[in-house]
Order: structure tokens, then sequence, then C-alpha cells
């Protein structure tokens, strides 16, 4: 089994992050280009990151927390198995379109586009 981290390539991790993620060995990151993903990368996310089952997958973001609360509930049955349940229908707003922006320093940033804007 591998430990992934998941995180956006302009971001940088805090010290006590560093310290966290050595409790957990070796670390492969996967860097998420500035840009985002398309839904279409997502959906082949599992498969192009050769992800299995039992893997450690950490996000480097406070929302996959809450997503991962209530998204699942974790349930033990009596033969000692463990059943993900859904405990709610959970959707995320969505947007496969960038814009490029220049900031008051020059560089150039990629925002998401104000439309476009999808419900998976």
């Amino acid at each position: 089994m591998s430990t992934y981290l998941i995180i956006n390539e302009q971001h940088s991790l805090f010290d006590e992050q560093r310290d966290i993620l050595r409790e957990f060995g070796k670390v492969k990151f996967i860097n998420i280009p500035s840009a985002g993903l398309t839904s279409a990368e997502m959906d082949s996310f599992e498969v192009d990151h050769r992800l299995d089952t039992g893997d450690t997958i950490i996000f480097a973001s406070p929302i996959p927390y809450l997503l991962k609360l209530l998204a699942s509930t974790i349930v033990s049955v009596p033969d000692m198995s463990v059943v993900q349940d859904l405990a709610y229908n959970v959707k995320v707003f969505h947007n496969d379109t960038r814009v490029k922006k220049e900031l008051p320093n020059g560089k150039i940033v990629q925002t998401v586009s104000e439309k476009g804007w999808r419900i998976l």
C-alpha cells in the first residue's frame, strides 16, 4: 500500500505538515496543475495514477475532509468486515473552464471562470 499527497502545484507545505507526513513513511506527491483538472481528468484520476484499494490519500486542503465526512460513513458488520455506506447524496460545484489573469506584479495566474459551472 502506498501513501499519496494531492496538492496544487502552486502550493507548498508548512513545516508542521511535513513533520506529520513523515509518520507515513514514503509519500508520493501528486501535483495538481495550477489550471486545475477537468471533470474528465478527475474521472480517470484513480486509473491514471495507479491508485489501489487500501492506499492512503491525503489532500492538502481543508475542504476534502468535510467531503469525506459527508460522503460516507464507516460501518462495521458482524463478520468484522468494514463497509462504506453512503450517508448523503453529496454533490459538488465543478467548473472545467479556467481564465488567465495578470496580477499587479505581472505574474500570470489561472482562476476558475465565472461561467461553466455544473453540479457533479
